[in-house]
Order: C-alpha cells, then structure tokens, then sequence
C-alpha cells in the first residue's frame, strides 16, 4: 500500500483536494491551486490513504477513496492540517540532484489575516495606505526634525535642514500626503522621555493642537520608544509616526512581488514586538515570522537556482548598489536599452531584485543586478529584513555604487552604502567602481574633487562610455577573460560558432582577401579549449 500524504496540523486548507492521476501525484488547494505537493505514488489502481491526525503517531479517521483514471475529488470535513508528503528512500544520484523550487510551491495567504492587521494597526504601522489616504488629503502631517546639538548622538556629515528636506521627500513619497508645517527642532538627546525640552514641547503641542490641518505628526528619528510615542500622542492629541513606520509605509506601498510583499511583512515584526503585550500576541508574532522565513527561505532558493544558470552559461554579473533616489534603475536602462528598468524620481521604488541584460563594448553579454536602496537612521532589524536581496551583490562579479553627484548629501550617503556592503559577506576581491549620476542637474562638489570616481548622467548619455570601458576592463579581469584575434574564412562555422558562444568585438573583413574576415573575440580559457575542441584545423 502506498501513501500520498499524512493531514496534520499546521497550515489551514480548503474543503476539496484535488489528486490527478499520473506516476507522480500533485495535491493542490483548490483555491487558486496556490500550493502543491508531489509524492512518489506506485500502479494507478491501488488505493490511497488520507489521514486526519494531529501527529504522525496518532493515525486514525482514515479516509479510503480509489484513484480513478484520469482524477477524483477527495471531500474533508475542515480542519487546520498541513500536507507531509511520504519519504521515499533517494539514491546516491537522487540526492546529488538540487531540487527545483517554483513560487507556486509559496503560500503567502496567512499575509492576509485579519488578527494580525489589527496588531499591525494597534502597533502604530503606517495607516496611510488605502481607505486613510483620502483623510490625509483633506488634513495633513507636521514633520519635525530632531537635531541633537552636542554629543555622541550629534552627526557630524550632514545638517539638520538636509535630514530634514529627507524627511519631507520620505513622508511625501506616500499617496495623498500633505505636509503643512516642518521644522528642525535642537534637542539635548534622542533618549529623553518626550524628546523635546519642556518649553519646546508645550510650544509644539499648542502648534499643533490649534491646527485643524494637522492629521499626524512626523518625528523623524529612527525608532520611537513604545513610551516616547505615548507620551508625544498625549500631548498632541494625533498620531505619531518614526521613519520605521514611514519607511515601512513606502515599502508596503510599493510592494508589488510575492518576495517584496513577504520581506515587508517580516520588516514589520521587530516593530511590533516592541509595542504588543501578552503571549497570545507575542505567541502570534514568533508563528508568523516563522511562516516568513521559510517562505522567503523557498524564494532565496528560487535565486539560488537562477545564479547556478548564469554560473552554468558563464554569464558575467555587475549588481548595482546605491542610496535611495541615487539613479540606479535609470542608469541599468540607459545602459542596456532594458525597457523594463524603469526610474523613478521617488524613495524606494526599487524593492525587488531584477536583472537585465546587456552587452560590453568587447561584445560579451553581462547581467546587470538592480537592488533595493539604502537610507540613513533605518535600524539593523529594517534592513536585516532585506538583506536576502543583497545577496546578487554578494555573488557579483563587479559592483557598481552609484551616487547622487547633485545632491547637497552628498557626502554623507556614500558611507551609508559602503557601511551596508561590509556587513555582507562580500569578497574582499570584489571590485567596487563608484559613480557620481545626476551630472547633468549640477554638482554638490567641485569637479576636481571627485576624485577615482566616474561622472556620468544616466539621463543624457554623458560619461557612460568611459564607465563601460572601465567595467568591461574589471568584468574581464576578474571572470579571466582574454582577446583573441582570430584569420578566418568569410561566412565560416568558426565565426559562427565565436558569435554564438561570446559575441564578437570586432568583425572586420580584409581589404585585400574578401575570402578573410579578421575576427576579434573575448574568450574564457574553456570557450577557448571548446573553439580548439570544435575546429581542431
């Protein structure tokens, strides 16, 4: 008697399985068929067993249905169960094959639960989205700067207006919001039970309160204290928000991928934690960021398998890294004409990490990785979040930082980058080529003061050539690529063959002998050996 699968509990299924009929047997949700399982399955005419059980040691309520021929529907009372499908004994070959992961194997409906929204929203996580966008349209949001005057906490590469013009372009980056008043506020510390002085406070709350315009109020530090914001809320009768729970509106808010919809739901947990009491919510959140990470565990899988084709089909990679709003998708499409890398002048509008391809001026075809922004004052927990993403970086061949040469912070979003990098585990042998974009808008620095960097201007061209040169010098360097020059008959197999596995830097046909074409190819020492190996002559 063979097994298709043990019913537990675990993971809340529909009423109806569906169980085809074929070697291998695939048992779905009917719902979407969002989620399948195979299992080894022996002659079509033996009887299948299904159980409801709470545990593998307690098999009982057997339900014995015979497969039919082309397929049959096997009707539970419901219950919450999880599909485990039987083991079969691998082979020593079985077990060496890498097993295939496809995004229909991810169940991300538990994100759609009604309980935990209501923890999101006890927690303070941005309501701006959906059916509170038009409230703020009609009121709107004071955003406040804190600007420590001395001490370890005061920051020494930038300024309290320049934070405060990011906190603006953060909270306004949301649909629909408004934002009527804005300041930079001096503090003594960040740790202090209100933030602000006593004499600022009441003058901040009085501000406010006499303002019928005013919806919420943005203090733009990393993460409020579950107290600070209790207090602040008291005394200025409206909502508080922290960049964590602005950022993770933009996220949300953008968020359009199964992946990115997921690490924005995991992003959220450390927030909430801080904010929820009792076990049952805590119980609820640990069951949650569990779920999570094995769905994201699955989809890092998926990219694990899409690096193993590029490593296969020798196909360079250059991730380009960078601050938020840096030009990092508009300049993958000025470089490859990908159509799809489409830039957007807004915080966060890359969350996903996507590949184009493109070709170098020597004719090899290189991926160019696209990747999720970085920004000053996000917790370790918020970008821990999205670390998985980096991960192309961390495999890349080359990395290219791309900055904001016209932005007045020029100096200080650079080490945010680079501070982030060296927290992955990245090859020290890793080339990093630094960009200054946005040319083409002005300058925050003089010219001669960027220096061992590549001006250039994703949207007119300027300065591009020079930086494909240089990335194509490191892309050959690193990946041990040579240029070969080759004699060879016009119209030849072996110009055919050069153009298929590599493309060619040069083709050129002789002036004196139109029965020559001299060919200049870019060659790994394998493609080369596979050349010699196919046209031994």
């Amino acid at each position: 008697m063979a097994y298709i699968g043990v019913l537990r509990s675990g993971v809340s299924l529909c009423e109806n399985i569906l169980v085809s009929s074929s070697s291998r047997l695939k048992v779905y949700r009917t719902e979407n068929a969002l989620r399948s399982y195979t299992a080894f399955a022996g002659d079509s005419t033996m009887t299948y067993q299904f159980y409801k059980s709470c545990s593998t040691s307690s098999l009982t309520d057997l339900v014995r249905l015979p497969l039919l021929k082309s397929s049959c529907m096997i009707s539970l009372r419901p219950f919450t169960t999880t599909v485990v499908t039987c083991k079969k004994k691998k082979s020593a070959k079985e077990k060496r094959q890498p097993v295939d992961v496809v995004e229909e194997d991810i169940d991300d409906r538990f994100l759609d639960d009604p309980t935990f929204e209501s923890l999101r929203h006890d927690s303070k996580i941005l309501g701006f989205i959906g059916s509170h966008s038009a409230a703020i349209r009609e009121l709107g949001v004071v955003v406040l700067q804190p600007w420590v005057k001395w001490g370890p906490q005061k920051k020494v590469t930038t300024s309290g207006q320049l934070m405060l013009d990011e906190a603006v372009a953060l909270i306004s980056t949301l649909p629909g919001v408004r934002v009527v008043a804005k300041e930079v506020v001096p503090v003594k510390s960040l740790d202090g039970r209100t933030i602000f002085g006593s004499g600022t406070l009441e003058r901040l709350a009085s501000q406010i309160r006499s303002t019928s315009t005013t919806s919420c109020v943005f203090i733009s530090i990393d993460m409020m204290k579950k107290f600070q914001m209790m207090e602040l809320e008291e005394m200025f009768g409206v909502k508080v928000l922290d960049r964590y729970s602005v950022v993770l509106g933009i996220f949300r808010h953008h968020a359009s991928t199964r992946e990115a919809k997921l690490q924005v739901a995991l992003a959220e947990l450390p927030y909430i934690r801080k904010r929820v009491s009792g076990d049952t919510q805590r119980t609820m959140v640990m069951e949650r960021e569990k779920r999570l990470k094995a769905a994201l565990t699955k989809l890092a899988g998926i990219r694990a398998q899409v690096r193993r084709g590029r490593e296969r089909s020798n196909l360079p990679t250059v991730a380009v890294v960078g601050y938020t709003n840096a030009g990092k998708t508009s300049l993958i499409r000025s470089i490859t004409g990908d159509k799809r890398a489409e830039g957007k002048d807004q915080l966060f509008a890359t969350l996903d990490v996507t590949a184009h391809g493109g070709r170098l001026p020597c004719g090899v075809e290189v991926a160019f990785i696209d990747t999720v922004g970085f920004i000053q004052d996000i917790p370790t927990d918020l970008v821990a979040s999205f670390k998985a993403t980096l991960e192309d970086a961390v495999y890349a061949d080359v990395i290219v930082h791309i900055r904001d040469a016209s932005h007045p912070d020029y100096e200080s979003q650079g080490p945010i980058v680079v501070q982030t990098l060296s927290s992955l585990p990245l090859p020290e042998t890793t080339p990093i080529i630094t960009v200054a974009n946005k040319i083409d808008l002005g300058m925050a620095k003089p010219e001669d003061a960027f220096k061992d960097v590549h001006l250039v201007s994703a949207a007119t061209g300027q300065g591009l050539e020079e930086l494909m040169a240089s990335i194509e010098t490191e892309v050959l360097r690193v990946t041990g690529r040579r240029t070969w020059k080759f004699s060879l008959p016009t119209g030849s197999d072996q110009i055919q063959w050069l153009r298929r596995a590599t493309g060619l830097a040069q083709e050129e046909i002789d002036q004196g002998d139109p029965q020559v074409t001299h060919v200049i190819a870019v060659l790994t020492d394998q493609e080369l050996a596979a050349y010699q190996r196919n046209f031994r002559s």
